[in-house]
C-alpha cells in the first residue's frame, strides 16, 4: 500500500470519528434544548457531569434534580466503531482498514481523554487551555463547539465555533 493510500486511509479514519461526533452532539443539544423525553436527553443545562468530582453527587441532584448525568462512555461508543471499520473495508478494501482504524480510534481516545482533563483540571494553559473554555462554552451553550478536540475543523466550517472573546463582542453589541 501506497503512502498516499496510508495517509487518504488516516484521514478518513480521523474524519469519519470527527465528523460523526460533531453532528452526533448537535443532535443531541438541539434536543436537550428542546426538552424532548428520550432517555438521553430532557432539557438538563449541561451533559457529561459524570467527570466532575466523585461524592458530588448531592450537590449535582441539589442544582438540578432533573439532570441525567449521563455520557457515552468509550466502551459504548467503541464498539459501534466497528461498523464504521467495516463499512470502510467494504468501500475501499480491507487492506485499507487497519490505518482507518488507527486514526478513528485513536481521535476517539484523544477526545475521551481530553474530555476528562477538561473537566478534572481547574483551568490548563495554552492551546489545551484554549480548548478547555470552548469546550465550556459548549457545555454553556448547547449551541457551539460541537467539535470536542479533534473536530474543531468541522465547527469553523459550520459556523458553530465560539471563543470566548467572540461571545463577549457578541454580548456587548446585543446590549444598548
Amino acid at each position: 500500500m501506497s503512502l498516499l493510500a496510508t495517509f487518504t486511509d488516516l484521514l478518513c479514519g480521523w474524519g469519519v470519528w470527527s465528523l460523526a461526533h460533531n453532528l452526533g452532539h448537535r443532535w443531541w443539544h438541539l434536543e436537550m434544548r428542546q426538552g424532548k423525553k428520550t432517555p438521553y436527553a430532557h432539557g438538563e443545562r449541561e451533559h457529561h457531569r459524570v467527570y466532575d468530582s466523585h461524592g458530588a453527587g448531592a450537590w449535582q441532584h441539589a442544582e438540578d434534580p432533573r439532570e441525567l448525568f449521563i455520557s457515552f462512555p468509550l466502551f459504548a461508543i467503541a464498539p459501534i466503531g466497528l461498523l464504521f471499520v467495516a463499512g470502510f473495508g467494504w468501500l475501499r478494501g480491507w487492506d485499507h482498514c487497519v490505518p482507518f482504524a488507527i486514526a478513528m480510534y485513536a481521535s476517539m481516545v484523544a477526545d475521551h481523554r481530553l474530555h476528562i482533563l477538561f473537566h478534572k483540571a481547574p483551568q490548563l494553559s495554552g492551546a489545551l487551555g484554549r480548548l478547555q473554555q470552548m469546550h465550556m462554552i459548549h457545555h454553556g451553550t448547547h449551541r457551539h463547539n460541537y467539535f470536542f478536540v479533534t473536530g474543531l475543523v468541522w465547527d469553523v466550517l459550520l459556523g458553530t465555533a465560539r471563543t470566548e472573546f467572540v461571545e463577549q463582542a457578541k454580548a456587548r453589541s446585543a446590549t444598548p
